[in-house]
This record gives C-alpha cells, structure tokens and sequence, in this order.
C-alpha cells in the first residue's frame, strides 16, 4: 500500500490559470532525493506516519475507534455519534471542498467489529430501530439498555451516527469519508477520474475500510496513508508547514519533540498547536501525547535512524 501511494498516489482534479482542468497526483512524500539527506527525511515521514498509526489504532488492535468517552461516570453508546465534545455528522469540509462531503443517511445501519472480551462496540441505526441506547459494558461486552444514557452533547440515539473512526489513521466524520471517497472512491470513478476503488461507496459502506475480507484487507491502511497525504503532508497554516518542519526536524538531528507533538495534534484534532478550537477542557485536549513520541522513537531506531532521548514536548 505504502508503495502505490508513494508511486502513484491518487488523482486530484485542478484548474490552471488560463481555465484549463488538468489532473494532477498527490503522492506519500519519501523525500527530495536531490538532497543530501532526502532519504532520511523520506524515512522519517514513514517513521512519523507508522508512529501515529500505532496510537490510532495498531496498538490498541482495533481497525474501528473504541468508546473512552466517560460521561458523567458512563460510557454511552452514543458516543459513536461523536466523543469529546465532536459531532461526526457535523465535522464539515472546508467551504471550497463542501461538494466533497457524504450525505448523512438516517436509515444506515452499521455496526463495528466485534472484540472477544472488550467493550461494545459502535453502531448506528435510525430512531425506529434503536428508540434510545443506554451504556457499554467492558466486562462482557453487552450494553445497559434499561435507561437512555447521553453522550457529551446530550444525544441518546444513534441515527445518522455511522461515521466514528476507521483505519490505520481513523478516518471520520463527513469531510474525511467523503474526500475519501471522492478522490479513491465511486464517486471518482462515477465522475470519470481514475479510482483506487471504483465499486467501493465510502459514504455508504464506510465500514469497508476495517472489513474481514482478505481482499479488502489494505483499505484500512490505504485510508490512513490517502488522511496523512490529505491532511498531514498538506497542512500549511502562517508558521508550521508540515513538509518544511519535517526537514528542519532531520536536519537538526530529530531531538525536537514538538514537532511530534505539533503531528499529534494535526492528526487528532486538525491543528498543530492542541488543543484546538472547541477541543479545550473536553478531556482529549491531546490523546497520548507521551506515547507517541515513545511510538516515534521505536520505529525510527528500528529504521537505523537513532532519536535522542531529549524531548521538549512541555
């Protein structure tokens, strides 16, 4: 997977200044191999990349997010509509990328993979189905469903709420699903665009990217190297330019963990500098902030590319 997108990457529509459409790719950066230390900066984003999806999702052994959200000393089941204070539903695109969105569907009814021993695990449903939902259970994996039990923004139902987090580096809410799909997806191939997936409908079977089947297997961490290309690779705010601090980051010997600690909260919350807006005092102000530097390390080392032990993360 990491080889196709590093090679091939996927196709992104643009319009040049003359008004000409012209088809471009966004690839996996592996470095400018012109420079001097191309090839570490290169190893390094995969390194950064692999950390982050071990805190994501490979270290806990879940392609699907897992419910941590404790409300008032509950785990509701509706947090599958959004943890910490977030609404999948409304996790909206960029203004100019709005058109990219998926639509929210209040008769889909999904469910997460099962996990022998572990809590129970999201799903979705309409209001006829699932009237209200109640608490998940760590120890046996049922719900309490005797009572309504809200989540951080008061819901109890669970309609239209099938977008939790997915893959190697989760992909939710609305935006992410459907750019997914736009650029990957059926909607790429029904819009004439070369498509990874061109029978695969992420807005309708968002699901696909944690199935069981062998076939479908690399989807879920395809859809975590298409979010990093997308979000991470591209993240250009006035003072933090991802590209240009992962150079500086190898350049002055990769001791600085704030450049970590500024991915972390890109990848979490959409920001460099967490908590983000309307993140703050939520209880996810930055998820495992320690442990990703820690995940960092390890792969880094394992790539023959020692990290010092000296971390600034504050």
């Amino acid at each position: 997977a990491l080889r196709s997108m590093a090679e091939e990457g996927y196709v992104v529509p643009k319009v040049d200044a003359a008004g000409n459409q012209f088809q471009d790719r966004n690839v996996f950066y592996l470095g400018n191999q012109a420079s001097d230390n191309g090839a570490a900066v290169g190893l390094i984003n995969v390194a950064v990349f692999l950390s982050q999806a071990l805190a994501e999702s490979i270290a806990v052994g879940s392609c699907d997010e897992l419910n941590t959200d404790v409300v008032d000393g509950f785990l509701p089941i509706s947090n599958s509509c959004g943890q910490y204070g977030r609404n999948y539903q409304n996790m909206y695109c960029a203004d100019a990328e709005r058109f990219m969105e998926c639509a929210v569907d209040g008769g889909m009814m999904i469910r997460a993979r099962e996990r022998n021993g572990d809590v129970t695990p999201f799903y979705c449903g309409p209001k006829s189905v699932y009237e209200f939902t109640g608490t998940a259970n760590y120890v046996n994996g049922r719900e309490g469903d005797e009572v309504p039990v809200e989540n951080r923004l008061g819901r109890t139902d669970v309609q239209g709420c099938c977008w939790w987090g997915r893959g190697t580096i989760q992909t939710r809410g609305i935006c992410q699903y459907g750019k997914l799909n736009y650029y990957l997806g059926a909607r790429a191939h029904q819009e004439g665009r070369p498509a990874r997936y061109p029978n695969i409908d992420f807005c309708t079977m968002p699901q696909l990217i944690c199935s069981e089947k062998r076939q479908d297997a690399e989807i879920e961490w395809v859809s975590g190297l298409f979010r990093w290309i997308d979000a991470v690779q591209s993240y250009d705010v006035p003072g933090w330019n991802y590209i240009r601090k992962l150079e500086e980051f190898v350049e002055d010997g990769m001791m600085d963990g704030m450049f970590i600690h500024g991915v972390s909260g890109i990848v979490t919350q959409g920001c460099h500098d967490a908590p983000c807006e309307g993140m703050a005092s939520t209880g996810e102000e930055l998820r495992q902030a320690t442990e990703r530097w820690k995940y960092f390390r390890q792969v880094a080392e394992a790539f023959g590319l020692p990290v010092r032990s000296v971390s600034r993360q504050g």
